[in-house]
């Protein structure tokens, strides 16, 4: 496409989206998120807007002010992310003469720091918490194994709702997230408990036939994978709206923390980009560091409900150390 080609921002953003639904660099969820944001807020609300009138004040009161209204700051945010995104790379690329935001940032919109979202669940609340995902699971597998999955892992909703089951081995004891399903687009090798493959078996014998035969963990009737609206739609049921799919992993960050789990192993179990640190764990042992503390999760989890969903008795539980990780 020659220079000047793109007159509208909507032609930009357009672009740009059709590029990164085919970049294979970048996570599944990247991709859902930048379209879902440039179809229900970029295109409605500047796609019209040409490019030579786009301005601070335009994207101001076209985009951030009208959704700081009805969406937190951090989805304003992302959106503006993506804006400037899509408008940098048709730039570089020549397909622009000049990009209009180029010295825009967040902080022309919104002083201060983005505040953190508050947690939607809070330690004290498992005991309570517990019991209801094991209802859920009893009455809807798919969605109980999936909020209960993140919970014990610490899981992203995406890099969960693509799991298949030749990505477990309960020989091996291990769950392996491949490194096109992360955000990080690093692979993800997460040791299973004695508790979680009791679970997974389990789960085997809830699922209905036409479930149960699928390649993927969470499948939907007729064996797809679980879509992200679909379990998106689950959580909000199953939370009553009260917390998000997000909070169990926050969840699970928090009381590590409090059980001594060293803040690196966390971070690395999370599978947060680490950079140069994450090699020297890696050197040192992190796999035995992440049981250890999984082990240690889920013991914890065991005095709170958890029993009741994998059904194991403590004299059946094998730890491979008394000691939290340090």
């Amino acid at each position: 496409m020659s220079r000047d080609a793109f007159k509208t921002v909507g032609q930009v953003i357009t672009w740009w989206i059709g590029r990164i639904e085919q970049n294979r660099t970048v996570s599944t969820s990247y991709r859902r998120t930048m379209a879902s944001l440039a179809k229900r807020h970029l295109i409605p609300r500047l796609g019209g807007v040409k490019l030579k009138q786009l301005s601070r004040a335009v994207v101001d009161d076209k985009l951030v002010w009208p959704m700081q209204q009805t969406h937190s700051p951090h989805t304003a945010h992302k959106a503006l992310q993506g804006l400037q995104q899509s408008l940098a790379l048709a730039e570089k690329q020549g397909r622009i003469e000049v990009n209009p935001l180029s010295a825009v940032s967040w902080k022309d919109f919104w002083t201060g720091n983005l505040p953190p979202r508050p947690a939607g669940l809070l330690p004290v609340a498992i005991p309570t918490l517990l019991p209801h995902l094991c209802q859920t699971l009893e009455q809807d597998p798919v969605a109980g194994m999936l909020a209960l999955m993140m919970l014990a892992h610490g899981t992203r909703i995406g890099e969960t709702c693509l799991a298949q089951w030749q990505h477990i081995s309960l020989p091996e004891r291990v769950w392996i997230i491949p490194a096109q399903n992360t955000k990080t687009g690093q692979e993800l090798v997460v040791p299973l408990t004695d508790q979680v493959c009791a679970l997974l078996t389990r789960y085997r014998e809830l699922q209905h036939p036409a479930r149960r035969n699928s390649a993927w963990v969470f499948a939907m009737a007729g064996g797809a994978p679980l879509s992200a609206a679909m379990a998106s739609h689950m959580f909000r049921a199953m939370s009553n709206r009260q917390w998000r799919s997000h909070d169990l992993r926050k969840l699970a960050r928090t009381v590590w923390a409090e059980l001594g789990i060293d803040f690196l192993v966390g971070e690395l179990m999370l599978n947060h980009s680490m950079g140069k640190l994450a090699s020297t764990y890696i050197k040192t042992g992190i796999d035995q560091a992440r049981r250890k503390g999984l082990e240690a999760w889920h013991a914890y989890l065991d005095e709170r409900g958890f029993t009741e969903a994998h059904g194991l008795k403590s004299a059946e539980i094998s730890f491979s150390s008394t000691a939290v990780p340090a």
